[in-house]
């Protein structure tokens, strides 16, 4: 019986041991199996990176997914992200447009307003890939790109992001297959945020090139994704230079090339409406005309084109050509019929200049009708048109928007064409007189 007992208790070990035994040869399998597998998704990542990067190994990107302010200071703010991927030696997505935005929720490509070519003429050592790319990128890699988010801000800064987190749906972030460490990553605070300190303080040259080395070591971060996001109202490396505008895209060129020829010789007005003192309308609009008549006479100008925030297409309620601007009143709506009743004014719609449009992007029709409808690209053809004029005329304090950027930066670019020696040009900016 004892014999028996111990021969149970022996089978009885000898099962365990096979089975234990078994269990190691299953883990040391598995595990064999498994840095197999890992090893060739890796292998396929890199072949993935080697395809929208360009190397076989990591890809380290920067998206500014969200550029503050409409296009013209947008155009500036984006240059300074590119002189940052620079710095970084990260590739920099080409973030879509619409609207007069730039952001990863619209629908355009970049090259809808802006020269690509030129831009990578502008910029030798960066690279750049469109966001289509980019979120094809992050759909097919296996093992998904670790992402982190900045934020950088000002002390004293007007401009205030009103949020304390990153909203991945808000910003259309969530169509891009991206890996965050922790929830950490979208709380906007002290560790995801670089404070610059007040703006007179880190623009100044000296200060401005320790800022810029302070900042590169904060934003060297492993991951493959740096999400970016400023509210700066100003560039941020002044002691880099003066920056460039971005170059528009050949189909604008072209557009208001052949628009110009059109009409040269002419004057240009920008009547910019939303900041102005409605009541002043009468006199402001009888002024204008008596100054064109004057410059007529004068300069023997006859054509005029007109670029306003006014609404010039009807549909339905008064949509302006800014969406910023949203009281429009009588007194607008008398004054630019007057004004049109006076001149024969040429407009981008009157002259359907972008029309083109519909066969330069056949498969952006719905979208291209619902930008002609408010702000976006015919801000960047009039933009044009007014920098291509003979005559350039805006308004004065009271009648229209006398600090407006888009003025400003025509009226610069003007001064240079003059500089130049362009015989087109009679004057950078004048601002007609009231009567």
């Amino acid at each position: 019986m004892k014999k028996f007992i111990k021969f149970i208790k022996f089978i009885k070990f000898f099962i365990l041991i096979t089975f234990l035994w078994n269990i190691i040869i299953y883990l040391i399998h598995f595990n064999e199996e498994t840095i197999i597998n890992s090893n060739s998704l890796t292998t396929i990542d890199n072949e993935i990176n080697q395809k929208y990067c360009g190397i076989n190994e990591e890809c380290k990107f920067l998206f500014a997914y969200h550029v503050p302010e409409q296009e013209t200071s947008a155009n500036f703010h984006f240059y300074s992200f590119i002189q940052l991927a620079e710095l970084l030696n990260r590739t920099i997505i080409l973030v879509n447009v619409q609207h007069s935005r730039l952001s990863s929720c619209n629908k355009f490509p970049f090259n809808f307003y802006y020269n690509i070519n030129e831009i990578k003429k502008m910029f030798p050592n960066v690279n750049f890939i469109t966001q289509q790319d980019f979120l094809n990128w992050t759909k097919e890699r296996y093992n998904k790109p670790t992402t982190t988010h900045k934020y950088i801000k000002q002390e004293g800064n007007p401009l205030i992001l009103n949020t304390n987190h990153l909203e991945l749906k808000k910003e259309c972030l969530d169509q891009f297959d991206l890996k965050f460490n922790n929830n950490d990553d979208f709380i906007i605070n002290n560790k995801t945020t670089i404070n610059l300190g007040p703006k007179d303080v880190w623009r100044k040259y000296s200060n401005n090139i320790l800022m810029i080395d302070n900042l590169i070591k904060l934003l060297n971060v492993k991951e493959e994704v740096l999400l970016i996001r400023h509210l700066l109202p100003v560039p941020l490396f002044p002691s880099k230079g003066s920056v460039k505008k971005l170059p528009y895209a050949n189909h604008l060129i072209e557009a208001t090339n052949h628009a110009s020829d059109q009409l040269r010789p002419f004057i240009a007005i920008h009547w910019r409406m939303e900041i102005t003192k409605p009541k002043m309308m009468p006199m402001c609009v009888k002024s204008l005309i008596k100054y064109i008549n004057e410059l007529k006479m004068d300069l023997g100008l006859f054509n005029i084109y007109l670029a306003t925030d006014y609404p010039l297409i009807n549909v339905g309620g008064n949509k302006a050509q800014s969406s910023t601007f949203h009281i429009i009143t009588n007194y607008h709506h008398d004054a630019i019929k007057l004004l049109n009743g006076t001149f024969n004014l040429n407009t981008w719609v009157s002259m359907k200049t972008l029309n083109y449009l519909f066969n330069e992007f056949p498969d952006y029709e719905n979208e291209i009708i619902e930008e002609l409808q408010g702000s976006g690209i015919q801000g960047i053809f009039d933009k044009l048109m007014l920098t291509n004029s003979n005559y350039f005329i805006s308004g004065p304090e009271g009648c229209a928007h006398v600090k407006s950027k888009f003025s400003r930066k025509i009226g610069e670019e003007r001064r240079r064409l003059i500089r130049d020696r362009n015989i087109n040009i009679l004057n950078n900016i004048t601002r007609w007189p009231l009567y």
